[in-house]
């Protein structure tokens, strides 16, 4: 029997499980347990999501538990394919290490179609999702034929964004190095160009070194040499991935722009301003960079998290007062770039995305086990359970109940509204405090359901808000978009072909700037046409496409 024949028989038999279930809300009277696998992230207070106060309070709300099976950090990717290629799955998988698209998922007999589970049993995710405003999640949702795979995560209401990271630069060292007389060539306040930077990491390369560390970073990059999100490529024009100019699809790690940043990464490696072993930390999160220079006062410039801003990495207790502040990609204004062509910055990520992202059930999850599931996610699509996905737990909501709340001191809840009904985050919570507890901790946001941004764009610190400036100052205006729909057949393409040709760029990457391979026009377009061969000039040509159905769909 084909897998397309079995993925057939397989929803019709959910079809006609669905028709005949009760068309009442869910009973509750059963207790389930209900199997989740999710990567892991650095969440400071547990290791394990079901350890998570607000997954604890859905918990006890549902009669469920849900049961997260978390891999260990750096295993994400291969305990995920062993999940897929044993068939050993979980009932409801979170997708993001996902190789294949969900169609090709759904064809493979892995995923379930949940279009007639939402319409029986998510009455809050249906009514979000018929709303005009909300056309762009539905129509990244249901696929031509009327199937939807998944449940999104994190959906912005409004569609307005913080970002949780980017990159930081160490202010404090240029303080002490200057005597507090800072001067970017640019005459700008934070360092912009190109230019800028190499006023800066000379000076940050020579406060190492008069402070006596052995092993320290200038800057660091992650282990491939690049972030695929687009940091520091897209101040020379480049992206992280494929982008779109004027229609025109492109592939940046084969253009004469990402030549341009392997051209003087490379010139920073040999005047030391790269961490030296930056290639081999290939298990480092890269949003979590060695971290035993970051948080040991040895690093300069990193791609950072916004609980690191201002002084909170400072360890008065070794007289080391840290100045943290968001950075904007070197601008490449040698080679004409003024951050109007970049306009690439996947890490906002549209909310269009949420077919790519998100959550997904098994076709070993059975009707009873995703219907319970479905129900507590619908109740995350409403007001209420988007405060929760957001900012955690308060009074109402168990604060003063649970034991992680109860460990921090902030059994009053992590937010409260006072008397005029103006939001405030609990002080030892508020971006302000000497040392903020970690929202992502505290929340559920990596849960499905809505982020009611609100209140945390609001109230967030001035310092948050002049990072979050630096982080989008190119915006994503040549975002290749993330839900233009590719059939089951295309994705196969393009997946087999991104594995063939990703494997040969993330050797020749780091060896570029490293300098164990020379980088030279000739050599850059020897590694081009390997590239082209390996499946990227197939891959282009898909995409544009995927891209052109997408734009007169």
């Amino acid at each position: 029997m084909t897998k397309k024949l079995l993925a057939a028989l397989l929803a019709l038999m959910m079809l006609l499980s669905v028709s005949g279930a009760a068309l009442a809300e869910d009973d509750l009277s059963e207790h389930m347990t209900v199997t989740m696998w999710l990567f892991p992230d650095d969440y400071t207070y547990y290791s394990s999501y079901s350890d998570n106060p607000v997954v604890q309070y859905l918990n006890e709300k549902f009669n469920m538990t849900m049961d997260f099976q978390v891999p260990p950090m750096g295993s994400e990717q291969d305990q995920f394919n062993l999940m897929i290629g044993t068939g050993e799955y979980t009932d409801i998988f979170e997708i993001t290490y996902s190789q294949d698209s969900t169609a090709v998922l759904y064809e493979d007999g892995v995923i379930r179609d949940l279009a007639p589970y939402v319409e029986q049993y998510m009455p809050n995710f249906k009514a979000f999702l018929a709303d005009p405003a909300n056309a762009d999640v539905y129509n990244a949702l249901y696929d031509p034929d009327g199937h939807l795979f998944t449940i999104p995560a994190a959906v912005r209401v409004p569609d307005e964004v913080i970002l949780w990271g980017g990159m930081v630069y160490r202010r404090d060292i240029l303080d002490t190095m200057t005597g507090g007389y800072v001067s970017f060539p640019s005459g700008n306040d934070e360092p912009t160009t190109v230019e800028d930077w190499e006023y800066m990491l000379p000076l940050m390369k020579m406060y190492f070194e008069a402070a006596g560390f052995k092993d320290y970073a200038p800057l660091i990059l992650p282990p491939t040499g690049m972030f695929t999100t687009g940091e520091m490529e897209n101040g020379f024009g480049a992206a992280g991935d494929f982008y779109v100019v004027n229609g025109e699809v492109k592939y940046s790690p084969v253009t004469k722009e990402f030549y341009n940043y392997l051209t003087k990464m490379h010139e920073w490696y040999e005047a030391g301003y790269i961490y030296k072993d930056f290639a081999s930390r290939t298990t480092d999160l890269f949003y979590l960079p060695n971290t035993a220079l970051t948080y040991g006062g040895a690093a300069g410039v990193w791609f950072g998290l916004s609980s690191q801003l201002a002084s909170a990495m400072s360890m008065p207790e070794y007289g080391l007062f840290f100045d943290v502040r968001g950075i904007a990609s070197p601008l490449d204004t040698a080679n004409g770039q003024d951050g109007s062509q970049s306009g690439t910055l996947t890490l906002i990520s549209d909310r269009a995305n949420s077919n790519q992202s998100g959550w997904v059930a098994s076709t070993l999850c059975t009707d009873e086990k995703l219907i319970r599931f479905l129900t507590m996610a619908d109740f995350l699509f409403t007001e209420e359970g988007g405060m929760l996905t957001q900012y955690g737990l308060d009074k109402a909501h168990g604060s003063e109940e649970n034991e992680l709340y109860k460990q921090l001191n902030i059994t009053d809840g992590a937010y409260y509204f006072d008397e005029e009904g103006k939001f405030h985050w609990h002080p030892l919570v508020d971006d302000t405090a000497e040392a903020p507890l970690q929202r992502i901790g505290l929340n559920g946001q990596r849960l499905p359901g809505l982020v009611l941004v609100e209140y945390v764009n609001a109230s967030n610190a001035d310092f948050t808000l002049k990072a979050n400036d630096q982080w989008t100052r190119y915006g994503t205006g040549n975002n290749y978009p993330s839900s233009a729909y590719a059939t089951a057949d295309e994705s196969n393409t393009l997946t087999q072909n991104n594995t063939s040709y990703t494997d040969y760029m993330n050797v020749m990457v780091p060896k570029f700037i490293s300098g164990t391979e020379p980088l030279t026009e000739e050599t850059f377009q020897k590694y081009v046409e390997r590239m082209m061969s390996l499946g990227v000039e197939e891959n282009l040509r898909i995409r544009q496409e995927i891209y052109d159905r997408h734009t007169t769909r």
